[in-house]
């Protein structure tokens, strides 16, 4: 696996940039462990992965230098750029680049551009797969981000992801090539160290498919469970699955059923307990689910829809035939295995 890290050089008053002194010190290969490694169903081998740097220039070339590498062929399985964020306390993640260029001082170059667009097509979203990623997982502390500023690190990764975009450059798994910025805050705040060590945990998130953790409730009444069908338009349009959904971050199975059906069903239920955990492999993730048994004081009519986000129908689908429709993923072995106790 090849990597291309950059950092930036000094500017303004400062002397170092500590964005370039956490990517030079990547002076070799990095072993990287998988980080949902607890909620896989198969173990998956270390990655051993080749590090190239790159320092950039605080100027329009440096902010173009990247794109310029992915427009000459160059390969990578992902890219990282680095920069300086002196008013923060914690190393960010940015989600979004700006389609805007706003200096408040001059880049290197003696440039200082005020309120134009980068390129005019809008803004740009980072294209990491963030919302499966569990940041209590990682060796130290960071957050996400929505403001990756105004000035040279917006803007080059926004020339990066455009030009990801642009040209469709895709990774092993066939989606967009993944470019992550992480700003960093001024090395009185965070070592170097620990800043490597975020780094390799970035990278680890971004090389291994991540594993998404969602729960599925099993309501019954008399011999039949409640099943629902996903809405046309849907990836899984007129599909059945036994209704629920993501956990979101800090949740439990538990917590996230009765969230999850509250949400989409418009129903109150208890989680009870866990029946048990299937897992579906898609090309760019893996799915692990799961199943909670459900109580519900509520009257559940299922011929009213006026209250399904993401479902077109609901049914009560009687136990011994539970095998003869259409479901999505998982749901078709939690089906042959109801069927079979």
């Amino acid at each position: 696996m090849r990597v291309l890290l950059t950092g930036f050089h000094p500017f303004a008053h400062h002397q170092t940039n500590i964005s370039w002194q956490v990517a030079k010190s990547f002076t070799e290969n990095v072993i990287v462990t998988d980080p949902w490694l607890q909620q896989r169903e198969s173990k998956l081998d270390d990655l051993d992965v080749r590090i190239d740097v790159n320092e950039l220039s605080v100027d329009l070339d440096g902010s173009k230098m990247v794109s310029q590498l992915l427009i000459n062929g160059n390969k990578y399985d992902a890219i990282i750029h680095i920069g300086l964020a002196e008013k923060s306390l914690l190393p960010r993640i940015e989600r979004i680049a700006k389609d805007i260029i706003d200096m408040r001082i001059e880049d290197n170059s003696g440039r200082k551009v005020t309120l134009a667009t980068i390129s005019g097509k809008g803004d740009l979203p980072s294209n990491i797969q963030h919302s499966y990623w569990k940041l209590e997982n990682f060796s130290k502390q960071l957050v996400f981000s929505d403001d990756a500023g105004e000035f040279l690190c917006n803007e080059t990764l926004y020339r990066t992801l455009d030009t990801i975009q642009e040209f469709q450059i895709k990774d092993q798994y066939e989606r967009e090539l993944p470019c992550l910025f992480l700003h960093l805050p001024l090395e009185k705040n965070y070592s170097i160290i620990d800043c490597r060590e975020i780094v390799k945990d970035c990278i680890a998130h971004m090389l291994f498919p991540p594993v998404v953790e969602v729960a599925a409730a099993l309501i019954e009444n008399a011999d039949s469970f409640l099943i629902a069908k996903r809405i046309e338009g849907d990836t899984f349009e007129n599909k059945w699955e036994f209704p629920g959904g993501k956990l979101e971050l800090g949740e439990t199975p538990f917590m996230a059923i009765e969230r999850e059906i509250k949400e989409e069903l418009a129903i109150n239920v208890r989680a009870v307990s866990h029946v048990g955990t299937w897992y579906h492999q898609l090309i760019d993730k893996e799915i692990c689910l799961y199943l909670i048994k459900c109580e519900s004081d509520d009257s559940i009519d299922i011929t009213s829809t006026k209250h399904l986000t993401a479902h077109s129908q609901l049914a009560w689908h009687p136990t011994d035939k539970l095998i003869e429709i259409e479901w999505i993923g998982s749901d078709e072995k939690i089906a042959q295995f109801l069927q079979r106790i």
